[in-house]
């Protein structure tokens, strides 16, 4: 594979003039012989210079060279042997050239990135047939070396399709042909279109899309909140197409207008038209346009919504016109096709995954370097505008990750990066990074010659706010208390009754303000979810507390989602569980909002209903490090003592989560005090629950370090179980049942364990605890393979534990499943499969904070027997760990079950990757 030249690299882009023509007008073979041997000519003086052939697509190439000098004399050569071609009478070939100097910078995947690659290929668009032009920066560069017999000449400032101003050379050979119609730069048609004195970074996508839709609609809108670059996408898309608009381009700027009725008047001024005898300038602008052909640009027209039938009109009496708008929304008018601008592409926020998340994406994706950063366009924007406040600035390895974060942060908002790279000049990126906590703030600089709206976000954030009625108004901020969005259910209960919001529904409101823009609408699990851009949410946010309506709206934030949690936790071990915990996953951060402010308020109640409610899902989607310091510091908190029935569940949230990190010692702390606190209030079905949890510390003895000589865990389980039958608690039975299993596994009595796991899974199935139930076919497969039983049947029992737990989402479940399944290996005697299975349930566990990785390392050395290791080396058995630990869980489950990927049933973190 040729290297490709990186640091100053003179871009080169050439292509044959009229090659569609030529091509439609020529036999195929002989327009295949014309190609051929235009190519050929071009690589032999690419060749000669030390040039490399970057692309070839169609009639043009993209080539690279080290040197300016040497890509000089190469178009020297190549227009020389071009023109001394004895070509076919009727197919001459004359080709354009286009040389800019520039940062040679490779993505991830080896090909260049920047704005100087499309710079380069703008000035060679700009040229006719024969030409070679060069950029003001190639014309400094080989003033003093150019080749012999060859001279510049300096062609003026012209804009090119970027918008910005170039001074443009054009080489002159001698010999050849030197005199050439005007350069095709953007003002060869009228036009109006604003010079932009930045580069239009990243968009390539979009801009295709949007200039694809174009060619097909006469009415194409452009929609998103302001700060996305709806502006600067219209501009950049009308630029690439103005060659297609014989009589104009025209771009009409409706910010300032806020009667419908003034729409007519401000396009025809801005065409440089009046209004006389009385005429309508409705009239006026119909009769002008007539069958001119031309494009309208009309910017901000979300606060001239009404005038949308104006629009259409002119659409009609003007056949050839066409006309893209920018705005927060649709106009809703026949023929028009919407296009909703996304955030430029940015790196994930790493921060917002789950350990689980984390855990699902491939191992490169998990850490971020320089060149891996460089290869999103946000943090190529980012870059950009940083560079012109410090030229120096650069994307390290070190700063990586911070700038990403602000990418990430920032939603790829172009308006928002670009106002947070201004601040380079003061503060380094993690500085940035750390401040985005208050982001507006830190954002408040903006260049002072934009236009006053785009200044701050603050000021983009205002006027469209400004625009909203009373009771919209009043939505927004109280939707502002939501972090991470929310559903209807919950926004109905905490944003009030259409009382409270001038006689709107919530969800009409809702639907509007998502037509405006100012909330994006997602469809999930068949139902709606409503969310701001951070930086929408932190302006709503101050109009909450402008209008003294915060402590009500948070009191009433906290009291939905601890009724949610609670009313949830019955539902995360059936068969539906799926779902709620999807809920749950998607409501974690208005949950952990909710705890934040219980804690802070001493609010014990609060914070302990939600902290126990939510321990289960904790434990399921590997959360288990926030867990434990968020129940560790209710725990220490005095108020958490005042309610004796509170006090116990927390203490039972908090056994569980040590339980399951493996902190034994803090486990049967925690039990002890809850089965205390239960004997004292009375309760028998708590009391045999407390009963089941405390034996724990008996029943893992071996994981404690300690024996259990008096049976003490094992009666604990009996007396649970005789109190659970008692009252007709058929889960606390079952429950006891699989405790009873536990311990005579963990106490070497596997065969008699093998009964009670074997009578749990059948209880558990029968009340739909499939939780349970998959947790009971683990250890019953674990039982098997210790006993040296049948292993069809112990993997039969770890595959439906496996699938089960992948259908949850369970890191804890999958962790120890996948160890299982190195287990059946060992035994099978396929160590490497073994050691490949291992190393994936290490990684799980160590991403997921699940405290099971020295059990995992135990199991492995119990069940990989020196006689079997001894035949393997033990360099390549580590090797081959490693592999495992790279896999993706996804990846790793169906290498356990010996399937495909496609092939296993969903979970909500399926196909979470790049």
């Amino acid at each position: 594979m040729t290297t490709l030249p990186t640091g100053t690299v003179a871009f080169v882009f050439t292509d044959i003039e009229g090659s569609t023509h030529l091509a439609q007008e020529l036999p195929d073979d002989e327009w295949a012989a014309v190609l051929a041997r235009h190519r050929e000519v071009i690589r032999t003086a690419v060749a000669a210079h030390d040039g490399v052939e970057v692309s070839t697509e169609g009639d043009g190439f993209f080539i690279a060279f080290p040197r300016t000098a040497d890509a000089v004399s190469a178009a020297v050569e190549a227009q020389r042997a071009l023109s001394a071609e004895a070509w076919p009478e009727d197919a001459a070939i004359r080709v354009r050239m286009g040389i800019h100097t520039g940062d040679g910078r490779l993505d991830g995947d080896g090909s260049y990135v920047g704005a100087d690659v499309h710079r380069a290929a703008r000035v060679a668009a700009a040229g006719h047939g024969g030409q070679v032009l060069l950029s003001e920066t190639t014309s400094g560069l080989v003033a003093d070396e150019l080749p012999a017999g060859v001279g510049l000449r300096g062609l003026g400032e012209h804009r090119l399709k970027d918008l910005r101003p170039e001074r443009i050379f054009q080489l002159v050979i001698e010999g050849e042909r030197t005199e050439f119609p005007p350069i095709r730069s953007l003002d060869r048609r009228p036009n109006n279109l604003p010079t932009q004195l930045t580069s239009f970074v990243g968009r390539d996508v979009e801009l295709a899309e949007a200039g694809a839709l174009l060619n097909s609609t006469r009415l194409l809108t452009l929609t998103g909140p302001g700060g996305t670059g709806k502006t600067r996408l219209s501009l950049q898309l009308a630029a690439d197409v103005a060659e297609r608009f014989a009589d104009g381009t025209w771009f009409i700027a409706l910010e300032p207008v806020r009667d419908p009725a003034l729409i007519a008047a401000t396009i025809l001024t801005t065409l440089g038209l009046v209004e006389s005898g009385g005429r309508a300038a409705r009239d006026i602008l119909l009769e002008w346009l007539g069958g001119r052909q031309v494009l309208l640009v009309l910017d901000n027209f979300e606060q001239v919504i009404d005038g949308a039938p104006v629009v259409a009109e002119l659409l009609r009496g003007a056949p050839r016109i066409s006309i893209v708008v920018t705005s927060r929304a649709p106009l809703r008018v026949s023929g028009e096709q919407e296009y909703p601008v996304p955030g430029l592409p940015a790196p994930r926020d790493l921060l917002a995954l789950s350990d689980l998340q984390k855990m699902n994406l491939p191992a490169e994706d998990r850490l971020l370097d320089a060149a891996t950063a460089n290869q999103y366009e946000a943090v190529r924007l980012f870059i950009a505008r940083a560079v012109a406040v410090r030229p120096d600035f650069k994307v390290t390895n070190e700063n990586a990750p911070a700038v990403a974060g602000i990418a990430a942060r920032l939603h790829g908002m172009p308006l928002a990066i670009e106002l947070a790279a201004a601040r380079v000049k003061l503060l380094p990126p993690d500085a940035i990074l750390e401040r985005l906590e208050h982001q507006l703030g830190v954002l408040s600089a903006g260049s002072r010659d934009l236009p006053a709206r785009q200044q701050t976000l603050r000021g983009a954030i205002a006027w469209s706010h400004d625009l909203l009625g009373a009771g919209e108004r009043r939505l927004l901020a109280r939707l502002s208390v939501f972090v991470g969005g929310c559903e209807l259910d919950t926004a109905e209960a905490v944003c009030g009754p259409p009382s409270e919001l001038d006689g709107v529904e919530v969800i009409d409101c809702l639907t509007f303000l998502a037509d405006q823009s100012l909330v994006r609408a997602e469809e999930i699990d068949g139902g709606l979810r409503f969310r701001m851009l951070d930086t929408i949410r932190e302006f709503a946010a101050e109009q909450l507390t402008a209008r003294g309506e915060r402590e009500e709206i948070e009191r009433r934030h906290t009291a939905a989602f601890v009724a949610l949690a609670e009313s949830l936790t019955s539902r995360l071990s059936g068969d539906d569980q799926r779902r709620w915990l999807g809920r749950l996953e998607r409501d974690h951060d208005n949950i952990r909002a909710v705890l934040d402010r219980a804690v802070t308020a001493g609010d014990g109640e609060s914070a302990i209903r939600i902290g126990f409610s939510m321990w289960r899902y904790w434990q399921k989607r590997g959360h288990l490090a926030e867990a434990r310091r968020r129940l560790q510091a209710i725990a220490e908190a005095p108020w958490s003592h005042e309610d004796p029935t509170l006090r116990a569940r927390l203490m039972e949230a908090l056994g569980g989560v040590a339980w399951w990190q493996a902190d034994i010692p803090a486990m049967g702390r925690a039990y002890a005090e809850a089965l205390e606190l239960w004997e004292s209030i009375g309760d028998p079905r708590e009391i045999a629950n407390a009963l089941y949890n405390d034996s724990f510390r008996y029943a893992v003895s071996e994981m404690a370090g300690e024996r259990d000589p008096e049976r003490v865990g094992f009666d604990q389980m009996q007396r649970a179980r005789d109190l659970a039958t008692a009252a007709g608690d058929e889960r606390g039975r079952a429950n006891a049942l699989w405790g009873i299993g536990n311990w005579l596994y963990f106490h070497n009595a596997d065969d008699r364990g093998i009964s009670q796991f074997d009578e749990a899974v059948g209880v558990f199935r029968g009340i739909g605890d499939r939780t349970m139930e998959a947790w009971s076919h683990h250890m019953l497969g674990t039982a098997q393979i210790r006993l040296g039983g049948p292993l069809e049947e112990a993997r039969g029992n770890v595959e439906t534990a496996m699938r089960l737990f992948h259908g949850f989402g369970d890191v804890a479940g999958l962790t120890l499943t996948l160890d299982d399944f190195a287990s059946v290996a060992i035994a099978a005697g396929d160590l490497p499969r073994a050691a490949k299975l291992w190393g994936a349930a290490r990684a799980l566990s160590a991403a997921g904070g699940v405290g099971l990785a020295d059990f995992v390392d135990t199991q492995f050395e119990f069940y990989g027997r020196p006689s079997t290791r001894q035949a393997f080396d033990p360099a390549e058995l580590d090797r081959i760990a490693q592999e495992g630990r790279s896999m993706t869980l996804d990846e790793s489950v169906a290498y356990a079950l010996e399937t495909d990927i496609d092939s296993l049933a969903p979970h909500d973190h399926a196909g979470v990757a790049r």
